[in-house]
């Protein structure tokens, strides 16, 4: 009799251990709770986790919910030491102008008197004088360099409001254009059009002005003709097209704007990954409504409502070798307040009824969850569950389909301003 029951009890053994978890189970016995967000701390033994679901990823994109969440700049700071430090990451791209933090990065004496001013008047105000940041960018990077294992900035967004491509963009695109002697730049309207317009593409909301500034770059880039794809100009120019094109948009009233910001910067990124650092890891440091795949999957989104919106993240993940090569992580938060530097504070939203926020012990100070390792376990659940997983707000997704892993925090605060 007993030999009988044997063939039953092993099914039974294979049976349990293939038992798939729905979400809420999943983020209760698998998240790995985190001690601490401290910049300071080297102790980088509770992070061994997330190393290991990052695994071979060439990019790790780090996002927030709010360009002024003070913990996620502390938790981010130490996860860029972390990936620096353990896992090869060189790179750290920030979703600030693209000019600025190459052509202007690479030309910096790096040393610690020139690298402050640098990242304070390039990176944008919302991290270069938040107190978060300060760790970072004024202690962390420079000591890279003094200690032979450097840290090199760069960035991907195409909207130009550094101070260095404000005293140099335009001779550097004069120059190049001159080099490449085309025509137009020996015409009146170059020097009205394009020349005199160039600093003020971001500022400017003159419609005319836009257009003819679209018209004037659409002529240099017809005697470009297609231009060398691996070179810093094209890419520059063609941000520079993107960044009118949304102007355009946005004076316009149309709805594509955003999107148009979002292509670029993915092509922008994808050009840092493919010639200018072949051989590097890079960190991307954004939103978390840029790194995020598939916005469709979020239902009755409120802060997007067009089905085909195309994100960064979504568009950069397309690509099946980028899919493979890169880990998403988003930000979440619980309970607390927010708010850009130069902007009113506000009040971060109650967590709805069994949502993300609420399947974690109000005690568990920060957490995070592979959702990566969720999808590879569990490939046809698609079930969407509440989360605030884009801004400081509840919405209904598969997130675990629309990131790779997921940063919780249970209180939320602003950030400080520093002067520098």
């Amino acid at each position: 009799m007993l030999n009988r029951l044997l063939p039953f009890a092993f099914i039974s053994i294979v049976f349990s251990a293939c038992v798939k978890k729905d979400i809420k189970q999943f983020v209760t016995e698998e998240r790995v709770d985190i001690q601490t967000i401290s910049p300071d701390s080297t102790d980088f033994s509770e992070l061994q986790a997330i190393g290991k679901a990052i695994g071979d990823s060439r990019v790790v994109m780090l996002g927030e919910q709010d360009h002024g969440d003070s913990p996620a700049f502390l938790a981010k700071t130490r996860l860029v030491k972390y990936l620096h430090e353990q896992k090869g990451f060189n790179v750290l791209a920030f979703e600030s102008d693209f000019f600025a933090l190459n052509e202007g990065w690479d030309r910096l004496e790096k040393q610690k008197s020139k690298i402050d001013p640098f990242l304070s008047s390039n990176i944008f105000s919302m991290w270069s004088k938040c107190n978060s940041c300060d760790d970072l960018l004024y202690h962390y990077v420079p000591k890279t360099y003094r200690d032979k294992n450097p840290l090199i900035i760069s960035g991907f967004d195409n909207q130009v409001h550094g101070r260095y491509s404000n005293t140099n963009l335009k001779t550097f695109i004069d120059n190049y254009l001159k080099e490449k002697r085309i025509n137009y730049a020996n015409t009146k309207n170059y020097k009205i059009d394009f020349l005199s317009f160039i600093d003020s593409i971001t500022y400017n909301k003159n419609l005319q002005k836009q257009l003819k500034f679209k018209e004037a770059l659409q002529q240099i880039s017809n005697e470009l003709s297609a231009g060398d794809p691996k070179a810093f100009e094209t890419m520059l120019l063609k941000s520079l097209m993107a960044l009118t094109e949304s102007e355009i948009s946005f004076l316009s009233k149309k709805s594509d704007d955003s999107e148009i910001r979002d292509k670029q910067m993915a092509e922008n990124l994808k050009w840092l990954l493919k010639y200018k650092f072949q051989k590097e890891k890079i960190i991307v440091w954004a939103h978390n409504a840029h790194i995020i795949k598939h916005p469709e999957l979020i239902k009755n989104s409120k802060w997007h409502n067009n089905k085909e919106t195309k994100i960064m993240g979504n568009l950069f993940t397309a690509d099946p070798e980028l899919n493979k090569q890169t880990y998403i992580m988003g930000f979440n938060s619980r309970v607390g307040s927010t708010g850009i530097i130069t902007y009113k504070k506000y009040a971060v939203e109650t967590p709805a009824k069994n949502s993300f926020e609420t399947w974690i012990p109000e005690t568990v100070p920060y957490t995070f969850v592979n959702f990566k390792q969720f999808r590879e376990e569990n490939p046809d659940n698609k079930k969407p569950f509440l989360m605030k997983g884009v801004y400081h707000f509840t919405e209904s997704a598969s997130w675990s389909d629309i990131y790779d892993g997921i940063f919780y925090i249970r209180e939320m605060y602003p950030c400080a301003r520093v002067i520098k």
